[in-house]
């Protein structure tokens, strides 16, 4: 008996210590870096840019033909005049009559070029949710500290950001060493098709290739909704892939009054149930995995002993993250039923029902997996599958370096335009233009610099999208202090 109570104090004690040296070794990854005021910025000329930006409801529908012309050209004519010296200094070329490619050529042919992708498309306003505007969705108000509208946050800011940046440096007398391009389609939230795969092609027939592009995707986190409670600037290393199926269920159809067994749309009441109850598995590695590597040293004692020790805490803190819907996407492939159809009339049987089933894809994982998993779970052969969006899924992207100066000097610069911000590498998990520039990049990062807050997340796309003045004004100084930095 002493000799098992020996061996449990033995093994007890072994595993306190390696616990203890794990969590002593877990530093940060976070570099010292001073805040700095950045260059001087016309704000006033920015926000009215902006909000005139606003205004042309440069929307793209799912069906083409429904989209407007005019607000496009209107757009790039109001680039062309806003920033008269980006017109003189960077070249231009139009691709695909909406989306535009400019050049700032730098003085270093060796250096590799960077790319800033943005789009100047926007999601539709649903016609319903008009009233619940504190601000019509294309007025583009400058009210209460802040630019309202459709676009602020997704993707204008980021693309006239950027171009006040380099019209306030060349005025300013700078010129690049590296050479800087941008890249702005005109159809993102449609999946780019006609605007970022023209550009990445034209990129690829010229032989342009960049160091990293830098898109939207993710942002600046605040303490609220920081996982660490400090800001946090999480920069998209990926994105998650794309793939919607059609489920369709047949059986006898009748009267309602001799109903057969099963329905239709019983079998596919069952098949959805058996999917929603078994979803794919989840785990902490890749782009999580490293999200934690650089948020865990910042965390409270208990959090960073469990995420210093995971080969001993990893169930646990997976079980943790499944619990909130937003980690939960994190760390797996995601399965959500969006549209079902049935039935015609209430006393007849159908002999068919479907139901439309989307799928993100976590990296490492691919469409294929999934058809797998959908037919193994369901295990029905009343049940058909098809692939919706086309025929055509999107893959999950590859994954970004973080063990690079390209990310770190992004992060850094996050830092000094962001007194006390720490930053991480993070996983999008919806799609961006990126995904077209994997083979004209080195690395593609997803990062826009503003802040949002626990009440932001659900104006993007939604109602009442704004960015404050102050997020404006610093997310300019981040794009020209990051062109400073690529330069050094």
């Amino acid at each position: 008996m002493k000799k098992i109570v020996l061996t449990i104090s033995s093994i007890s004690l072994l595993l306190i210590i390696s616990i203890t040296v794990n969590t002593l070794r877990f530093t940060s990854r976070q570099p010292q870096v001073a805040a700095i005021d950045g260059i001087e910025i016309d704000i006033n000329r920015a926000v009215k840019t902006l909000s005139s930006a606003v205004q042309l409801a440069t929307v793209s529908h799912q069906e083409m033909s429904h989209s407007q012309e005019q607000p496009f050209s209107s757009l790039i004519e109001l680039i062309s005049n806003r920033y008269p010296l980006v017109k003189q200094n960077l070249e231009k070329t139009v691709i695909n009559q909406k989306s535009l490619l400019f050049k700032w050529p730098g003085t270093n042919t060796a250096l590799k070029p960077i790319t800033f992708l943005a789009h100047t498309d926007v999601v539709p306003v649903e016609e319903s949710t008009l009233d619940q505007w504190q601000y019509p969705p294309f007025s583009g108000a400058v009210e209460e500290g802040f630019i309202w509208g459709r676009g602020t946050l997704d993707d204008k800011s980021t693309v006239f950001g950027v171009l006040e940046a380099i019209e306030q440096l060349i005025v300013l007398g700078f010129v690049p060493s590296r050479t800087v391009y941008l890249a702005f389609g005109h159809d993102e939230e449609i999946g780019g098709a006609q605007g970022a795969v023209h550009i990445a092609a034209y990129m690829e027939q010229h032989n342009i290739s960049s160091l990293f592009t830098l898109d939207e995707g993710m942002a600046i986190l605040n303490e609220e909704l920081s996982p660490a409670g400090k800001t946090t600037a999480i920069i998209g290393i990926a994105e998650k892939g794309y793939v919607t199926f059609k489920l369709t269920a047949r059986a006898e159809s009748g009267h309602s009054s001799m109903p057969a067994h099963p329905s239709a749309i019983g079998i596919l009441a069952r098949a959805i149930t058996t999917l929603e109850e078994n979803q794919l598995p989840a785990k902490l590695a890749g782009t999580a995995e490293k999200t934690f590597d650089f948020i865990g040293p910042e965390m409270g004692l208990f959090e960073k002993i469990l995420f210093a020790n995971r080969w001993l805490f990893d169930e646990a803190i997976v079980s943790a993250l499944l619990k909130k819907t937003s980690t939960a996407a994190v760390i797996r492939s995601t399965t959500a039923v969006t549209i079902i159809e049935g039935g015609f009339k209430e006393n007849v049987i159908p002999s068919k029902a479907s139901a439309i089933v989307n799928f993100r894809i976590l990296p490492g994982q691919s469409s294929t997996d999934i058809k797998n998993h959908v037919i193994e779970t369901i295990n029905d052969p009343a049940i058909t599958l098809d692939f919706m969006t086309n025929n055509t899924p999107n893959e999950p992207s590859t994954l970004s370096s973080t063990d690079n100066p390209a990310f770190l000097t992004i992060g850094k610069t996050a830092q000094q335009i962001f007194p006390g911000a720490i930053f991480a590498p993070g996983l999008v998990l919806a799609g961006t233009d990126s995904i077209h520039y994997q083979n004209v990049a080195d690395n593609n990062y997803r990062f826009a610099p503003y802040v949002l807050g626990p009440n932001d997340l659900g104006r993007i796309h939604g109602i009442n999208e704004r960015i404050g003045i102050e997020d404006y004004r610093r997310m300019i100084l981040f794009y020209a202090q990051l062109i400073i930095n690529m330069d050094e």
